[in-house]
C-alpha cells in the first residue's frame, strides 16, 4: 500500500527500517566467527586453495527464523516466492545460509571469496534483503543494503563496504544521502533460468524506498568477472566511461586497485567502431566470449535504469573481479520503468514525496 505523502515527514518515512538499521547487537562478531567455523562436509574444497563451502542449513532452522519475523518485515509476495527485509542477529541461521549460497554461486562465475562463506563484518551492521521460495523453504537469493545516513553517523565512511574499493571524501556521500548502498546480490544456480527472482529482489528495494522515500540513490559495486576474455572487459570498461560516467562526481572517487587497461591485441582491433547502446554492446561482448554470454545482468539492470558509473577497481579479494561503482537516482528513473518495480500508486507517492513532475526522463545510449 502507497504511503499518502502529504500524511508522511522525513522522520515518520524512515521510521520503519531506522529500528533495523539502528538495532545492531552487541557480540556480532562472535556471530561471523561462529558462522566460519560451522562444518563444511559436504563440499570438498575447490583447486586453487578456496576452503570447503560450510554445510546447508536445515529447512527447519532457516523456516523458524523467518516466521518469527514481523510481518512489516515481509515486503512483497509472488506466487509461492516471498521478499523479506532483516537485521543479522534477527537471522543468524538465515545469513549462515546466504553466505554458503553467496559463495557456491560467485564460484561458478570465477569469483567469490574462496573462504568456506562469503560472510564479513560489514554483514553484521548492514540489512539483509532476501527472496525465500515458501514451497521448496529455501532461499533463493539476496541483497545486502546499507543505510548510507545511520552507518556514517555509527561508523564513519570506512564502515561502508566500498570504502573498502575507493577512495572518496564524505562530501560525496553528502551530495548523495540519504542514500542506500547495494552490493553483494545473488541467485542460486538453480532459478536463474527465470528473471522473476532478480525482479522480485527489485521489487523489495522498490518497496523499501516507497515506506523510506527520503532513499532516493542508490549506489555500489557492479561486479564484471575475471571469466571475461580481458578484451570484453576492455570494452565493457572503454564503453562505460565514454557514455556513461557521472561528469559530476567521477573526479571525486579513485579505486584503490586501478584497472589497467590492455593493449589492443592487434591493428584491426583498433579500428572496430564503438557500440551505440547496451544491447549493441552486449551483442558485441557475446561474438567474443567463448561462451557467449554478454554484459552481465546486474550491470545491463543498472544501466537501464540510467546507472552512472564512477570508477572502475579491480577487488583481489574476490577472485579478481572488476567491480565498476554504479550510481543510480531512482527520482531520474522513467516513471513508467518505476511503476514497474514500485507499482503505480507507490510511484506516484514516490514521485510527489520529491516534488517531481511527470515528465520522463529521455534514457541515455
Amino acid at each position: 500500500m502507497a504511503i499518502r505523502p502529504e500524511a508522511l515527514t522525513r522522520d515518520a518515512a524512515s521510521r520503519p527500517y531506522s529500528r533495523l538499521a539502528g538495532s545492531f547487537g552487541k557480540d556480532l562478531k562472535g556471530l561471523i566467527a561462529e558462522i566460519i567455523s560451522r562444518p563444511s562436509r559436504g563440499l570438498s574444497a575447490p583447486a586453487g586453495g578456496s576452503a570447503a563451502v560450510i554445510d546447508e542449513v536445515s529447512q527447519a532452522a532457516l523456516k523458524a527464523e523467518i516466521d518469527g519475523l514481523p510481518s512489516s518485515q515481509w515486503l512483497v509476495d509472488s506466487g509461492n516466492f516471498r521478499v523479506y527485509c532483516a537485521r543479522a542477529e534477527q537471522i543468524p541461521c538465515v545469513l549462515q545460509e546466504i553466505g554458503r549460497l553467496r559463495e557456491l554461486t560467485f564460484r561458478v562465475v570465477g569469483e567469490g571469496t574462496g573462504k568456506c562463506a562469503d560472510i564479513d563484518l560489514f554483514d553484521t551492521y548492514y540489512l539483509h534483503m532476501f527472496v525465500w521460495d515458501v514451497h521448496a523453504e529455501a532461499v533463493v537469493g539476496a541483497y545486502r543494503l546499507g543505510l548510507v545516513d545511520e552507518i556514517l553517523a555509527r561508523h564513519g565512511k570506512r564502515g561502508l563496504y566500498t570504502y573498502s574499493l575507493f577512495k572518496y571524501r564524505t562530501r560525496i556521500l553528502d551530495s548523495l544521502s540519504p542514500a542506500i548502498e547495494v552490493g553483494r546480490s545473488f541467485v542460486r544456480a538453480e532459478y536463474q533460468r527465470s528473471f522473476a527472482p532478480l525482479l522480485l529482489l527489485w521489487r523489495g528495494i522498490a518497496r523499501f524506498i516507497e515506506r523510506s522515500p527520503q532513499y532516493a540513490v542508490l549506489f555500489g559495486p557492479v561486479s564484471i568477472s575475471n571469466s571475461y576474455c580481458p578484451a570484453s572487459r576492455q570494452l565493457m570498461v572503454e564503453y562505460l566511461s565514454a557514455y556513461r560516467a557521472d561528469t559530476r562526481l567521477v573526479s571525486q572517487v579513485r579505486p584503490r586497485r586501478p584497472y589497467r587497461d590492455q593493449p589492443r591485441v592487434s591493428a584491426s582491433a583498433a579500428t572496430v567502431p564503438a557500440p551505440g547502446s547496451i544491447d549493441e554492446l552486449s551483442r558485441m561482448i557475446a561474438q567474443i566470449e567463448p561462451d557467449h554470454k554478454s554484459v552481465p545482468v546486474l550491470l545491463k539492470q543498472y544501466l537501464r535504469l540510467g546507472g552512472r558509473v564512477l570508477a572502475f577497481s579491480v577487488d583481489r579479494e574476490f577472485g579478481n573481479a572488476l567491480d565498476s561503482l554504479i550510481v543510480v537516482d531512482v527520482r531520474q528513473v522513467d516513471p513508467t520503468t518505476m511503476a514497474r518495480y514500485m507499482g503505480k500508486s507507490g510511484a506516484i507517492a514516490f514521485r510527489a514525496y520529491h516534488a517531481l513532475g511527470a515528465d520522463r526522463q529521455r534514457s541515455a545510449p
